[in-house]
């Protein structure tokens, strides 16, 4: 393969060795000549290349330990080593499957910086011509972002989701979150807004009937009561110190 030529290449020559399928230098300062004499800008090539080779790999067998590896090389690249648009989206969605992979290992910082990377092949026109995987792309890494209290980029990434989404069934996701979102920054009001507005677009407004409480809840729940309870949570901690 392309890979393993120059691999055997160095063995014969004494730099690096192989030993139960793997190779590795045979002294760190060679590992650190060899990586120093290439150019920054070959380096992103050989990175991006190397993950390539890989992902194609670690797909076949279905290997995801490899495929964070494969991606984290490709990522390493970035994007000014995509060749062309169908590279990009075939990288992108690599990222997309690592990322999920990232995400049941509850690795949310890993996982979120691989959706962000999948997003950055993205080109322009995306949204229209590659629309489910820019869709699933925006929605997991909104996800993350909440799990990471990364509130800033999560509502950049919920913009464009309630921007750029075709129909309110691809806007759930991003609607949800954004509810949630407002909830843990104590701002209920807003929350509660977004749940009513969302269902009075869908043609069902609720009732002020006493079996609910939109009308209780924007008359009582202000910044004082709030402070107030978040006081008594903070006594109640304390005696449990």
């Amino acid at each position: 393969t392309p890979l393993m030529a120059p691999l055997d290449t160095a063995v014969a020559e004494s730099i690096v060795d192989k030993r139960k399928g793997a190779f590795y230098f045979l002294h760190d300062k060679l590992h650190e000549a060899a990586y120093g004499a290439i150019g920054s800008e070959q380096r992103c090539l050989h990175h991006f290349r190397y993950g390539l080779a890989l992902g194609n790999v670690a797909v076949k067998e279905r290997d995801d330990v490899l495929l964070i590896t494969a991606v984290s090389q490709i990522n390493h690249g970035g994007p000014q080593a995509v060749v062309d648009s169908e590279q990009g989206v075939a990288v992108a969605s690599l990222n997309l499957d690592a990322g999920k992979v990232a995400m049941k290992m509850s690795d949310f910082f890993l996982a979120h910086s691989i959706f962000d990377h999948g997003i950055s092949y993205l080109r322009k026109g995306h949204w229209e011509h590659q629309y489910d995987l820019s869709l699933e792309l925006f929605n997991l890494a909104a996800k993350c972002a909440l799990m990471n209290a990364e509130h800033a980029h999560l509502e950049i990434l919920i913009q464009q989701i309630m921007h750029y989404a075709q129909c309110f069934e691809d806007k759930c996701q991003a609607i949800s979150i954004s509810i949630t979102l407002h909830l843990l920054s104590g701002n209920v009001l807003e929350g509660v807004k977004t749940t009513l507005g969302t269902l009075a677009s869908l043609g069902e407004e609720l009732s002020r009937s006493p079996w609910w409480v939109p009308q209780l809840v924007i008359d009582y729940i202000t910044p004082s009561v709030i402070q107030q309870h978040l006081s008594k949570t903070d006594a109640k901690l304390a005696e449990l110190s």
